[in-house]
């Protein structure tokens, strides 16, 4: 099994990509977080045997099978439920957001952007003592997600005011940490909007705010983002796999999580394509389907 990844989309619609900073050159291997079983090894692998579940974060996988090196994969453990929506690499992206971002008991916590990611990084937070966790985005029905994966306060900025709800939620302070996982310079904006500020006149904490986005195309850093992450001088981390200490480790981690039903993703795919219908899984991931959560393509 594999799976569709933002940037695969922007390759095929020929635009802007973080791989190739400038013209892309065609042809080039697509097909993301592969999930399947070893058929055969070399003869110096010692840690995987033929006919072991793995997965990682390994390129080129809209094909029937890819060669690849023990380093980038992890095993799924058989007593797994579901094992094949058991997607090792992005499982692994929310394990090193969520311990990067660190939250601590009593901590508000917002996610904005409640996509896969946004709503598997809600569902890893509400396992911690957190005094409140907060979804923000732009559709009910992915907010109707994140209530049911656990967000104790759900925000459309279409319709809510968020500044001044969290203002009011959190007695001035702003958020602890804010989460952003839209793709849009406008949700880090909202990130800067809601978090907490330093303060020049006693000590208190510095916001975090984990960005895991790459902000493709033409977007402008506005006015408004630039003046609140100069005055409220958060920790802002770009929270990419080349972020994490150990990003294997984080794979196996966000395995576990998916193991003990913390990190649901087989709950979150909605759309399920054969390698010859590929077209139409890119057509979904495209933006086009408003259902659209998780895409992924079964090789038959």
């Amino acid at each position: 099994m594999s799976t569709f990844l933002g940037e695969s989309v922007t390759i095929i619609e020929g635009l802007e990509n973080y791989r190739f900073q400038k013209e892309i050159p065609y042809p080039v291997e697509l097909g993301h977080e592969p999930s399947g079983i070893v058929l055969d090894i070399g003869s110096e692998v010692k840690d995987f045997k033929i006919g072991d579940r793995v997965g990682g974060p390994i390129d080129g996988s809209f094909a029937s099978h890819v060669v690849t090196i023990p380093k980038k994969l992890v095993k799924i453990p058989d007593s797994v439920e579901n094992p094949e929506y058991c997607l090792a690499e992005p499982l692994g992206c929310i394990s090193n957001m969520v311990r990067t971002a660190r939250p601590e008991y009593g901590d508000f916590v917002a996610v904005i952007g409640c996509g896969t990611m946004g709503l598997l990084t809600l569902s890893a937070l509400k396992q911690m003592p957190l005094q409140g966790l907060i979804a923000i985005d732009l559709q009910d029905s992915r907010l109707e997600w994140a209530k049911r994966l656990g967000a104790q306060f759900i925000l459309n900025p279409k319709r809510d005011d968020c500044e001044q709800f969290i203002q009011d939620l959190t007695h001035n302070q702003g958020v602890d940490i804010a989460i952003e996982i839209t793709g849009k310079l406008k949700g880090l904006e909202m990130a800067s909007l809601i978090i907490r500020n330093a303060s020049f006149y006693g000590y208190q904490g510095r916001g975090r705010i984990i960005a895991s986005s790459f902000y493709a195309g033409d977007q402008i850093m506005s006015n408004t983002l630039g003046y609140q992450l100069m005055f409220k001088s958060p920790i802002v981390a770009s929270v990419h796999p080349w972020h994490s200490l150990n990003f294997i480790e984080d794979v196996a981690k966000g395995v576990w999580g998916y193991q003990k039903h913390f990190l649901p993703l087989d709950q979150l795919v909605t759309h399920e394509f054969c390698l010859e219908d590929l077209a139409k899984g890119f057509e979904a991931a495209s933006g086009k389907d408003i259902d659209y959560l998780k895409g992924v393509i079964i090789m038959e």
